[in-house]
């Protein structure tokens, strides 16, 4: 055993001394090529005084503070192919993006726009240029500056995106209900897993009573109340009315295979429900469409069809993840109880053939009852479940059914 791990510890060493190298083998080329760079970098513009007043409250946010000051108000272009690799850290991964050779810091956002040969707009800063624009189609103060907009609610076209706020209005019930019922009663079901787990403890490894038993059934009945109270759903969000034309920007994987579909109202990333997207790329194409959208960009409705609210008044969701969760736990809690204690005192006492203490020795023990208690959850949580995890199966045909229908015409 100790000779499997030393050899286990060994590659992953190796590994890592490799990984190690080849990184920084990959960082000197980067530096040699980024300097080159520089050198061929084509004076462009100078930045407005919006954009300056854009880029000053970037450098105050979190991700930027001390961090990328801007040298001057110059705007330079840089052209070239686009590469980037990194390494994986135990909690991170430090991502390294190159344009034209040159090493920049680019939102991720720009991602999207990506080309064979890109152009940027880049400002430099006292560590890495900043690239502000992207292929003509990416802006990053007008990303910001759409952000700032749709948090503030002002009404009128969004900069640099083609996009325009016309209304503002609170969330209806029903669109609450859509994105929360679902996860209604799940803290109770998390709860309940920790207060089994306290149960566990005792019944497995024998310890004092008191320590297992006493804080689980205090969890268990917190539980309980969270897990059937009546649902308290948070307040109404505020809802950004906005009229645009959609795009559609596919995400691709290490294969270039299509592993998601990004959907966009100027610069604004819509999140949508998952059915939807059939439904969304089915309109012609510079189609303007009205959308209704959180602060946080998830769709309430999109276009004269879609709509969570409709969803909800005519195929109402039912919450059941919870029930999933407590009797998935409860089965392995079952299984681990009777594996560990219960299996061995039940064949001992079927040798002896000691009729009655076999009830109490093994059902009327501690460890007897948490089983019981876990069957219980079982009966009650199982069926629940099932019946649940059907019903969302059929909602969701149902509402395909219902849209299919419903723009068809």
């Amino acid at each position: 055993m100790n000779t499997l791990y030393i050899i286990f510890v060994s590659i992953g060493l190796l590994y890592s001394l490799y990984s190690a190298i080849i990184y920084n083998k990959r960082r000197l080329e980067d530096k040699k090529s980024t300097n080159e760079a520089l050198e061929t970098m084509v004076f462009h513009r100078e930045l407005t005084e919006e954009e300056r007043s854009l880029l000053d409250g970037l450098q105050k946010e979190e991700e930027f503070k001390k961090t990328h000051k801007r040298i001057d108000d110059k705007v330079y272009l840089i052209k070239g192919a686009y590469k980037r690799h990194g390494i994986e850290t135990r909690y991170n991964t430090t991502w390294h993006n190159l344009i034209g050779g040159l090493e920049v810091t680019m939102d991720d956002r720009a991602l999207d726009y990506i080309k064979d040969i890109n152009i940027a707009e880049v400002v430099k800063t006292d560590k890495l240029p900043l690239v502000i624009g992207l292929n003509h189609d990416f802006s990053l103060l007008g990303h910001i500056a759409a952000e700032k907009q749709l948090e503030s609610g002002g009404l009128g076209k969004m900069p640099a995106s083609g996009a325009e706020l016309i209304n503002n209005r609170k969330q209806t019930v029903h669109e609450i209900q859509a994105v929360k019922k679902l996860w209604q009663g799940t803290l109770g079901a998390f709860i309940m897993v920790s207060a089994l787990f306290f149960m566990a403890l005792t019944s497995i490894w024998g310890v004092d009573v008191q320590k297992g038993v006493i804080p689980g059934g205090i969890l268990f009945l917190i539980a309980l109340y969270f897990v059937w109270r009546k649902p308290k759903y948070n307040k109404s969000k505020d809802v950004r009315v906005m009229k645009g034309i959609p795009t559609f920007t596919a995400i691709l994987d290490a294969a270039q295979n299509i592993k998601g579909v990004k959907a966009f109202i100027g610069k604004t990333e819509l999140k949508y429900e998952g059915l939807w997207l059939p439904f969304m790329a089915s309109g012609e194409d510079n189609t303007v469409v009205d959308v209704d959208v959180t602060i946080d960009g998830r769709l309430m409705r999109f276009g004269p069809h879609l709509s969570l609210g409709d969803e909800e008044k005519r195929f109402p969701s039912k919450a059941w993840y919870r029930h999933c969760i407590i009797a998935i736990t409860a089965v392995i809690a079952a299984i681990v109880v009777w594996t560990l204690v219960l299996r061995s005192r039940y064949y001992v006492l079927i040798e002896w053939e000691q009729g009655l203490p076999f009830i109490e020795d093994v059902f009327l023990s501690v460890p007897g009852i948490f089983f019981v208690l876990n069957l219980f959850l079982i009966a009650i949580h199982g069926p629940l479940a099932i019946i649940g995890y059907s019903y969302n199966k059929k909602r969701k045909k149902n509402i395909h059914r219902y849209y299919s229908q419903l723009i068809e015409v």
